[in-house]
């Protein structure tokens, strides 16, 4: 995956999303922060929330595996990447109060 695609933005929410997701408090608080009516990609997580929360729980080696099980769906892996949403600090610090 890094070797086909170096957009590092992305890369970046890929893996510290997903070492995140590890941990429930913080999986709890990015979606409480991806829903806030305030976070302006809401309705994009809304919208592939499901296949977001299978790829950031999914193990790091299975990389390949995911992109030909979401090719199956009509999806990529690198597209599904892009949908990660951002975090950002201003109302990030907030959702720790959820």
């Amino acid at each position: 995956m890094r070797d086909k695609y170096p957009n590092y933005h992305d890369l970046a929410r890929w893996e510290y999303g997903r070492m995140l997701w590890k941990i429930p408090r913080l999986r709890q608080r990015l979606v409480r922060h991806w829903t806030d009516e305030r976070h302006p990609y809401r309705h994009r997580f809304a919208q592939h929330r499901p296949v977001l929360e299978r790829l950031l729980a999914a193990p790091s080696d299975s990389e390949e595996q995911l992109d030909a099980a979401l090719q199956q769906e009509g999806l990529s892996l690198r597209g599904m990447i892009r949908e990660i949403p951002p975090v950002f600090g201003a109302f990030w610090e907030e959702s720790k109060a959820g």
